[in-house]
């Protein structure tokens, strides 16, 4: 068993921006508390965090590291995550595993978009924040006009609780100290802003602080953590990592004021599902039932696959059988692990509030409890909320032969990325991967080649749909003699667009149609109309005049003729099949293009030129909102194949300053002009009669 309990730890994520300085801060926090005895460095590829190959090469965080780092008897996890925009799902994956959400802001910088994002995401969570101004000693710094900066846009409770000094050379404490100099505020001043701030938590507090009574360390800590639960303080810290200006500050401001599993605000864990669904309370406590939730997945080169989780309640000790969520089969753990980097040190056991790892057990993956009781078989997290990946590839293996280990590697990195997909699509027949940009994707593609298979890539199809936009009726006489028992088949039928709410509606793959059949009199005996269904089928699938999926279309077989000899199943078939197209191309025929919905986050200066680009792009304008800290979001709908690259073309713009998200959000008709173009284009097979 550790030596710490519970009540000693302390679990923080630390992310923010891409040259915010994270991971030179978590290398630091390690080598000042004694728990390494070098000092990592990203530039020379010995950081503790950044151990990957992948890391290594570009010189930044691509995975979260998990690390942790002793401190006035306090255990201190920490999780370094990835700062690029491209990579913040792998942040808000670790969210759940931590109580404190530490946001690191580069002063010379100032609020970048991931700062923003990841603010928001962890408020969003509950979660209690903090941000760490990093880099203060460098020249042109003006740290007051940041804290302004981080106040307007974050709100005024984030407020300093130590002030740098001596030209960003050194901190001065102003939470529990109210002498020292500081580069741009009073000491002073700055502890009875904080105090006033803490001090509303608790009434005896605040009436012993009124009547000009000092409080100390433990008669703030309750209130401060308090405060730091509810959102009414979010405590800005000063560093110079490099440097390691307050570095020992921030390691007890952690050890100290930071929540501990105890007090933090706990996870949104419920019990069963749809109207059954019911929130699940749970107690940090070692002695309980074992909860523990996997918030990574991940492949090393020596152990195979390890799943990283946090104990929520009881604890996971090696060689104990255990369940995955409703799985009544039980498997065995084995060893576990503390995660110290690339470093797997093997743990007797993980108790309530710690993070730990498991090795080669094929049947877990992210999202998923480890409990040791059926009574929790139901308790699952509520499902995270995460960019939706739209910017997309299509790979194909330059080795012959590795299609199958092509899908096996995607599978492996959707499972270790959560905003990292993949499919092949059914129109088009491409394997299609998605991420969230351009810089996504090409570390991916680093990493299936760094894992031995090479692909070529080219961008997607836009997955297009067909339609018709008027009442028509079609005919086809399939007739073959070859000398013996020839074929025959004949068939009458109607195509009428259908609305997307008809309750007769049915969908295949997402696309609607409905066949209904009119026939009387035996014209089409009934043995064969399955037959006529499946030639209609045959169409929907692949399209009449750009070779798309159709939806949305009634077809009524009313008639047809067959032979008492000659009519065969293979004959409807064709016939049913020509007819449709033959009514299809009377009724007006349509093609459908797939809207995004976005949202484009960018600097007020840049709102003119992103409306007039968006507009450009056969863009529809929903509407601006003005964000703090002079930014603004613009609203909008846009056809996919005008957006598929917007992520390079918005970074051009803005230089780097603005983000976007968008989903599908329907489909609709393209202009005439497109549709011939893309008509154009389609080359269909020759069919034989």
């Amino acid at each position: 068993m550790p030596n710490y309990t519970t009540a000693d730890i302390r679990n923080i994520l630390i992310a923010g921006h891409g040259g915010s300085g994270k991971t030179t801060l978590v290398d630091a926090l390690l080598l000042a508390s004694g728990t390494v005895n070098r000092k990592g460095s990203v530039a020379d590829g010995s950081s503790f965090s950044d151990f990957e190959k992948e890391e290594k090469e570009h010189k930044h965080s691509i995975y979260p590291a998990v690390l942790h780092a002793d401190h006035a008897g306090k255990r201190i996890n920490l999780i370094d995550a990835p700062g690029s925009p491209d990579l913040i799902g792998q942040a808000l994956a670790c969210m759940p595993a931590v109580e404190t959400v530490a946001v690191v802001v580069n002063a010379q910088n100032g609020v970048e978009v991931v700062t923003r994002r990841i603010m928001d995401a962890a408020k969003e969570r509950n979660l209690p924040r903090a941000i760490i101004v990093n880099k203060i000693d460098m020249p042109d710094v003006d740290v007051e006009a940041l804290v302004e900066q981080l106040r307007e846009t974050f709100g005024p409770e984030c407020l300093p609780i130590n002030l740098p000094s001596s030209g960003g050379k050194a901190v001065v404490d102003c939470l529990l100290g109210t002498d020292g100099e500081s580069d741009f505020d009073t000491v002073r001043r700055c502890h009875a802003a904080i105090l006033d701030q803490i001090v509303e938590m608790d009434e005896n507090l605040m009436e012993k602080y009124l009547g000009g009574e000092e409080p100390d360390y433990d008669a703030l800590h309750e209130p401060f953590e308090k405060a730091m639960d509810e959102a009414h303080v979010v405590p800005i810290l000063f560093t110079d990592a490099k440097n390691g200006v307050g570095i020992a500050e921030l390691l007890d401001a952690m050890a100290r004021h930071f929540p501990s599993p105890l007090e933090g605000n706990p996870r949104s864990f419920v019990s069963g599902e749809g109207e059954s669904e019911r929130p699940f309370q749970y107690a940090n406590n070692p002695s309980g039932l074992l909860l523990a939730h996997v918030f990574k997945v991940t492949t090393d080169p020596f152990v195979g696959k390890l799943a990283i989780f946090r104990v929520h309640q009881g604890r996971a000790a090696g060689n104990t059988q255990v369940f995955i969520g409703h799985s009544k089969k039980s498997i065995k753990l084995g060893h576990v692990f503390h995660l110290q980097g690339k470093e797997h040190r093997e743990a007797d056991a993980i108790i309530a509030g710690d993070i730990g790892a498991v090795a080669k057990i094929d049947e877990i993956h992210a999202g998923d409890v480890l409990h040791d009781d059926h009574a929790l078989d139901s308790v699952h997290l509520k499902p995270l909320a995460f960019p939706t990946p739209m910017y997309g590839l299509a790979v194909t293996p330059k080795a012959r032969g590795d299609e199958q280990k092509l899908s096996g590697a995607l599978a492996k990195l959707m499972e270790e990325d959560p905003t990292f997909k993949w499919h092949t699509d059914r129109q088009t027949h491409e394997v299609v991967i998605n991420g969230l940009g351009e810089l996504h994707l090409r570390l991916v593609l680093e990493k299936l080649a760094n894992r031995g298979l090479h692909v070529d890539t080219k961008p997607p199809k836009i997955a297009y749909h067909e339609t018709i936009a008027a009442v028509a009726e079609g005919h086809h006489r399939h007739k073959k003699q070859t000398g013996g028992a020839g074929q025959f088949g004949e068939v009458f039928l109607r195509v009428e667009p259908l609305e997307e709410s008809s309750p007769s509606r049915k969908a295949v793959g997402g696309v609607g149609y409905e066949i209904i059949n009119e026939v009387f009199g035996g014209t089409i005996p009934g043995q064969f109309i399955p037959a006529v269904e499946k030639g209609i089928h045959d169409l929907m699938d692949q399209g009449v005049i750009a070779g798309y999926p159709m939806q949305d279309i009634r077809v009524a077989i009313t008639d047809g003729k067959h032979h008492p000899v000659d009519s065969k199943e293979v004959a409807f078939r064709a016939a049913g099949k020509f007819a449709f197209k033959d009514a299809v191309l009377k009724a007006r025929p349509v093609l459908l293009e797939p809207i995004v919905n976005m949202e484009v986050t960018v600097p007020e200066g840049n709102v003119g030129s992103i409306t007039g680009d968006l507009s450009g792009k056969r863009g529809r304008i929903q509407g601006t909102d003005m964000l703090p800290g002079g930014m603004a979001q613009v609203r909008a709908q846009a056809p996919l194949s005008e957006v598929m690259q917007y992520q390079s073309q918005l970074k051009s713009v803005t230089g780097g300053q603005g983000s976007f998200v968008m989903e599908l959000s329907h489909y609709e008709a393209v202009p005439a002009n497109v549709q011939q173009h893309i008509a154009a284009q389609y080359k269909p097979k020759a069919e034989e009669e």
